[in-house]
């Protein structure tokens, strides 16, 4: 890692680079899954760059903009920190942490890549440098905004999770002079438990905002360990199960929760999944959970990534 600061004023720009497994695409890994551009983060399509605010610690908040740069085979991930004051090394290192977690660099996905080529057609592009989905710095984090996708249309989780950054995130040096480009951090735990009843409610979570506020009540009185899920030693049913006891996260939620966590080999048989099986095995007939589910069975540990490069292969809108 290096790093180099340049002072403009109150306002400062620390340089960090981080290298990428081979291969590796990362544009094609920030947007190939929709956090790319729910709050606190956000998708600069021109410069191809993941723009996020990340809290480093109370008062301390910094603006990230990261980008991809050299061939699939030899990529370097070059993050950009806006700050003030000084950057201390272990700031530096906190930052690179994150990036790394959420690019998910440190996960070795060979084994995935070598059956997509032996699967090839739609699969093929994935073993050039994809399949670390986007996920964020925290399982907390993680954890609400897979809760907010629940039940609801995309554009309302995005607002969603808007409304409840702007109110109760920490803004940094940039957050109200660009506020477009800039969001505030994304809430801590803690202050998601402390919020009164009206603050909560301008975030608009609907039914979601009695599972969330208890989570992070869970969380901050330190009952609930959910950093820990990722470094479980156990099943994957076990984790599910674990998952499925927090309130708000039902199979649909504990399936994302799975694959944000590195399991793979658990798929759930939703509405959205039966559709799309429906359509494209089983010429619009309806098959039973059991078939639908066997159709990613000779993918083993890569059932969800298999079925999610299958499904993004068909989408063509915007996230």
């Amino acid at each position: 890692m290096t790093a180099r600061q340049d002072g403009h004023g109150d306002l400062r720009t620390t340089k960090i680079t981080s290298a990428a497994p081979t291969p590796f695409d990362f544009a094609g890994t920030v947007y190939s899954h929709g956090w790319a551009v729910l709050d606190p983060n956000r998708w600069d399509d021109n410069r191809l760059a993941l723009i996020r605010t990340e809290r480093l610690g109370p008062g301390r908040v910094v603006h990230l903009t990261v980008r991809g740069s050299g061939r699939a085979d030899r990529q370097r991930i070059r993050i950009d920190v806006a700050h003030d004051g000084e950057m201390r090394a272990e700031e530096r290192r906190a930052v690179r942490r994150s990036i790394r977690r959420m690019l998910r660099l440190d996960e070795d996905l060979g084994p995935f890549h070598a059956q997509c080529r032996q699967a090839g057609a739609r699969w093929e592009a994935a073993s050039h440098g994809l399949g670390r989905l986007l996920r964020s710095p925290s399982v907390f984090e993680d954890a609400v905004k897979t809760i907010c996708t629940t039940n609801v249309q995309w554009g309302g989780t995005k607002a969603m999770l808007r409304r409840l950054t702007q109110r109760l995130g920490e803004s940094g040096p940039l957050s109200g002079a660009d506020p477009v480009a800039f969001s505030n951090s994304f809430p801590t735990p803690a202050a998601i438990a402390a919020a009164d009843g009206r603050t909560l409610a301008g975030a608009r979570l609907g039914y979601r905002a009695p599972y969330i506020r208890e989570l992070a009540e869970r969380v901050t009185a330190g009952e609930l360990d959910l950093e820990e899920l990722l470094t479980r030693d156990a099943s994957t049913d076990e984790v599910r199960r674990a998952l499925l006891d927090i309130k708000g996260v039902g199979p649909y939620a504990a399936a994302t929760m799975l694959m944000l966590l590195g399991r793979y080999d658990h798929l759930a048989v939703d509405s959205v999944y039966r559709t799309f099986v429906s359509r494209r095995y089983f010429e619009g007939g309806q098959p039973s959970d059991r078939e639908a589910e066997q159709v990613y069975a000779e993918w083993g540990r890569w059932k969800y990534l298999g079925y999610w490069f299958d499904l993004w292969q068909g989408l063509d809108e915007e996230v």
